[in-house]
Parts: C-alpha cells; sequence; structure tokens
C-alpha cells in the first residue's frame, strides 16, 4: 500500500508536466492572453503536485519505514 502511495505520487506530477506539455503546443491557436492564463495555472499546479508529492510520500515514509522500491527520492 505504501508503494502504491508513492507511484500515485509521481505519477501525478508526470500527468501534470504531460498535460502542460501538450498545452504549450495549443499556442498558436489561441487568443495569447488566454494561453498565458491557462499557462499559470499549469505551473501553479505543477507546483502543487510537486509539493503534495513530497509532504505526503515524507510522512508515508517516516511513519512506515517502508523505502520506496524505485528508488526515488522521498524526504
Amino acid at each position: 500500500m505504501i508503494q502504491h502511495i508513492y507511484d500515485t505520487r509521481f505519477e501525478g506530477v508526470t500527468d501534470v508536466a504531460e498535460a502542460r506539455r501538450v498545452w504549450a503546443g495549443l499556442a498558436d491557436l489561441m487568443d495569447p492572453a488566454r494561453h498565458a492564463r491557462v499557462t499559470e495555472r499549469f505551473d501553479e499546479q505543477l507546483r502543487s503536485a510537486r509539493e503534495w508529492r513530497d509532504q505526503l510520500n515524507t510522512y508515508f515514509l517516516r511513519k512506515s519505514g517502508v523505502p520506496d522500491e524505485r528508488g526515488r527520492t522521498i524526504y
């Protein structure tokens, strides 16, 4: 169960980064101001996803003592 928590938090960050990458490719198809505003929101979502990943994974690592089987950094 702990590994599932680690995996899904890391996947969440990857999913947001991929969505932001796809969004960046749509810049020429819409109003620049709208694209910039949504890009700002994606940036904030990515920052939040990373913060949530790190906080949650750290909590469960410290409580369980179970390391990530994939060797990813957990603080």
